[in-house]
């Protein structure tokens, strides 16, 4: 159960990482644009080796790649292994719907939102605030199910009295 908590407050402190790295990304890029006359265009967005001269482009790798496509995904997949031994009340249907909400944050908003329209763009916050919500909420389960859980003590030389 600690590692399922463990698992599952990670998954919402790795949201708010996401949400600093990208907000980092987006206001340097600004400064870069309006400080140093820097262009974001359709050939610096498909150049590979070009130099944005901006230390900030790093949030947008935290964003997209370390974190978006490595840490939340790799986290998610543990909780949802995790949660079949971690006895936690809901707690495999909890790690499902993060999982859920997490291909639907990394696959499926940004394909829409490059094919029918940036609205989904939106979403994806939206969504994010939804996984982060709910990996709360499932630390939050898990938290409450290690306080409900009988500890084994010894008392009068008897090792199986338990006592809530």
């Amino acid at each position: 159960m600690k590692v399922y908590r463990f698992l599952a407050y990670t998954i919402a402190v790795l949201v708010v990482v996401q949400a600093g790295a990208i907000a980092w990304a987006f206001f340097g890029m600004v400064n870069w644009i309006s400080d140093d006359g820097g262009v974001v265009n359709k050939a610096l967005l498909e150049c590979t080796d070009c130099e944005q001269n901006f230390t900030a482009e790093w949030g947008f790798a935290i964003h997209m790649f370390f974190n978006g496509l490595i840490a939340i995904p790799l986290v998610s997949l543990a909780l949802l292994v995790t949660s079949f031994f971690a006895k936690v009340p809901r707690g495999i249907m909890l790690a499902v719907v993060i999982v859920a909400l997490v291909i639907a944050q990394i696959m499926i908003l940004p394909a829409l939102s490059r094919s029918a329209g940036s609205g989904f763009g939106g979403l994806h916050g939206i969504n994010a605030l939804v996984l982060m919500g709910v990996a709360i909420y499932a630390g939050g389960r898990a938290g409450a199910a290690i306080k409900e859980r009988p500890q084994k003590v010894r008392s009068s030389g008897d090792p199986d009295t338990v006592s809530a």
